[in-house]
């Protein structure tokens, strides 16, 4: 099987090829003048399996419609299965209706990518599991915040994970009694008419522990930074950062450093370079095994 980058891989699908000993390569892109897309893969595919791996974290638009150009290339080309991996899923958000008129943006991009010719697709800590069901083909999603986990507290010390809400705290007890340290979450309630967080439940005392906030994405960072300050007023001795999906926009790294975050870390999902990487490459091949395997 042929692994190939598109144009945003960060190289997940170099350490994919070692782990599954496939070949690796790079499509050859370039952006004409009126900001439109060329791609090419220089090698022979005709009757090859292909693994097509992109992240759209930024240039969403580029970077999905790229994916479904390197989908119809191979295609053409006579490849024989197509396979897909997003590791970082834009326009998942919108994943139904919330009022009228609107698209749902998910269905259309995974509908979109299965009709460019990608037979099964799996994609990294998608923003609802469920949302997959749009994509008419096979497809998985892959969940890569344990390893990030793990990697944060074995790099850091710490002794207590904390879920920034209550919504992700199911998940982060689960992360936290597997990897043997405490837990706990911070309840925020998000204003109806301006959008603004505050508050609700706060944490225990924490005692000169090292704690470490662990979110599936961080955007923006005003979540993460609320968390590092609550942790650090309860007494956390210092507080790291964590996420699968690390963004880190609209000053998002300042406002996390400024609320007293010692590190921050993210995995090689995003193209993010102000945290600490955490290569999620063998995980992610593992994983992509059974997909293709079976």
């Amino acid at each position: 099987m042929i692994v190939a980058g598109v144009t945003a891989d960060y190289g997940i699908g170099k350490g994919i090829a070692e782990v599954l000993g496939s070949d690796y390569c790079r499509f050859f892109s370039k952006t004409f003048p009126d900001g439109e897309s060329y791609l090419r893969l220089d090698r022979e595919m005709k009757g090859e399996d292909i693994l097509l791996v992109q992240s759209m974290d930024m240039n969403q638009d580029k970077r999905l419609f790229e994916m479904l150009m390197a989908a119809d290339a191979a295609v053409n080309a006579g490849a024989g299965n197509v396979y897909g991996l997003i590791t970082y899923m834009a326009y998942a958000r919108q994943d139904h209706a919330f009022g009228p008129g609107e698209p749902i943006s998910a269905k259309v991009a995974l509908r979109a990518l299965h009709d460019a010719g990608i037979s099964r697709l799996a994609v990294i800590e998608p923003h609802k599991n469920e949302e997959l069901s749009y994509f008419r083909g096979r497809s998985m999603p892959i969940e890569v915040l344990g390893s990030v986990a793990g990697e944060a507290v074995r790099r850091t010390g710490a002794e207590k994970l904390i879920a920034p809400d209550y919504g992700s705290s199911e998940r982060v007890k689960k992360i936290a009694d597997g990897l043997g340290v405490g837990w706990d979450y911070i309840e925020k309630k998000r204003s109806r008419v301006d959008g603004s967080i505050s508050m609700g439940k706060g944490l225990e005392k924490m005692n000169g522990m090292k704690a470490l906030v662990l979110d599936d994405m961080i955007s923006t960072g005003g979540t993460a930074a609320q968390a590092v300050s609550e942790a650090i007023s309860k007494g956390a001795a210092s507080v790291g950062v964590a996420a699968a999906h690390m963004l880190l926009v609209d000053g998002a790294y300042e406002k996390i450093i400024g609320a007293g975050a010692s590190k921050i870390f993210g995995s090689n999902s995003t193209g993010s370079r102000r945290c600490e990487i955490v290569d999620i490459s063998r995980e992610t091949a593992d994983a992509l095994s059974r997909l293709i395997g079976d």
